[in-house]
């Protein structure tokens, strides 16, 4: 690693050697101005802890960030939600407004451990939330993923193409490290009409699931409490919502109302 260079005003201005030497790197003093200080503790090492902490962070995200890479563009999020703020979420009742107010309290509050259960009807904002709390824990300089249940089983079963770029250890390896991640539609993929389609999809989200136990995860899901219960059983389920505060909205569908 390369060692930054000692500024040529310090160079100018330093006079002589001390005797004295750090009492805590044990090397040699330097004096400047008729003060006896450490040259590698109060310049260097600073900037070497800089470096090497900047170096740590990018080797924790490298394989977050080589899974987002190894997408195609706007992959993970429909077109629609790209666009999702909290600014531009316009709420038509009170639930929808209590949402938005402890959607913005959990990014201000974020601690990469508790999660969230949007539930209601479709069309009531619950991705859109979501959305823009992946993009503003992403703002803070987390990491978040945002990716629909459907598309995240399209990409698994993808891994198992021979000619795939991802492995299926390493896409799940980087949902388990990911800071935030956000599930959108839990419960769509028991819409399958072969029941062990199902079987396999659930095997693989409780994986995912138990791996990021003690870790922040978000879901959204039309499905009430009792149906995602039945759906997934006791074990799973309890799993799922394990450190994970309930936010229900309710309403009309708001993509409907044009159609009235």
């Amino acid at each position: 690693m390369e060692r930054i260079q000692m500024p040529q005003k310090l160079q100018m201005n330093t006079t002589s050697v001390s005797d004295a030497r750090c009492i805590n790197c044990s090397r040699q003093l330097v004096i400047k101005d008729n003060r006896e200080f450490c040259f590698y503790c109060e310049v260097i090492a600073p900037e070497d802890k800089k470096i090497s902490a900047e170096v740590s962070e990018w080797v924790k995200n490298r394989e977050i960030n080589e899974l987002l890479a190894s997408f195609k563009e706007n992959s993970l999020m429909n077109r629609d939600l790209e666009q999702a703020t909290f600014d531009n979420y316009e709420p038509q009742n009170e639930s929808q407004k209590s949402a938005l107010v402890q959607a913005k309290e959990y990014v201000k509050e974020f601690d990469k451990t508790s999660g969230i259960v949007f539930q209601g009807r479709p069309g009531l904002g619950k991705s859109h939330l979501a959305a823009a709390i992946s993009k503003e824990v992403i703002q803070k300089k987390y990491t978040s993923i945002f990716i629909s249940l459907p598309r995240l089983m399209t990409e698994l079963q993808a891994t198992y193409n021979k000619n795939s770029q991802t492995t299926e250890l390493e896409l799940l390896k980087a949902l388990q490290k990911v800071d935030l991640l956000i599930l959108d539609d839990l419960g769509v993929e028991r819409t399958q009409k072969e029941d062990n389609g199902f079987t396999w999809a659930k095997r693989k989200i409780y994986e995912i699931v138990d791996s990021r136990i003690g870790q922040a995860t978000i879901y959204t899901t039309n499905f009430s409490g009792k149906e995602l219960l039945q759906m997934y059983g006791e074990r799973d389920f309890s799993r799922i919502v394990q450190n994970c505060q309930a936010i229900k909205l309710d309403g009309s569908n708001y993509r409907l109302q044009a159609f009235k």
